[in-house]
């Protein structure tokens, strides 16, 4: 009967072995974090108006809608004040547009549109049991304004 034990020689062949690994998983950390960099845009759609500016509407009171520090006014509402419009915003939901006013530095977004629909059910069943719950979708689109 033969019996072996690991020597040194093997536990140090481990040990280099594991810190190649290391090393080379070192090198590929800025790989990692450009991937991750790069498949977070910005959640929004911008598109720059390019025109003449016009005297656009106003009105002398509305109903405002704050979103994480951004005056977002509902469609048919109008700022009591004179504004020029940056661009279009399409997104699908309110906190993006609110991203896109503090990123454009622009003070307020019109929503022009809001819609949410039904794309689909997660039904869960069990013993008894059935239930569905309903996936849906929305898309807001709004005008981007500076005031004058």
């Amino acid at each position: 009967m033969k019996i072996t034990t690991a020597s040194s020689h093997d536990q140090s062949s481990q040990t280099v072995a594991g810190s190649s690994r290391f090393r080379s998983l070192k090198k590929l950390l800025p790989f990692f974090l450009l991937v991750g960099a790069v498949g977070c845009g910005p959640g929004y759609t911008f598109s720059p108006y390019v025109g003449q500016q016009q005297n656009w509407q106003t009105q002398p009171a509305s109903y405002v809608k704050v979103v994480d520090k951004a005056n977002l006014y509902m469609p048919g509402q109008f700022p009591d004040r004179p504004y020029i419009i940056l661009g279009s915003v399409t997104t699908d939901n309110e906190q993006n547009v609110a991203k896109a006013v503090h990123e454009q530095h622009a003070d307020a977004a019109l929503v022009y549109t809001e819609h949410s629909y039904r794309t689909g059910t997660v039904a869960v069943a069990a013993p008894g049991v059935i239930w569905g719950v309903p996936l849906r979708h929305s898309d807001v689109s709004a005008q981007l304004i500076k005031f004058r």
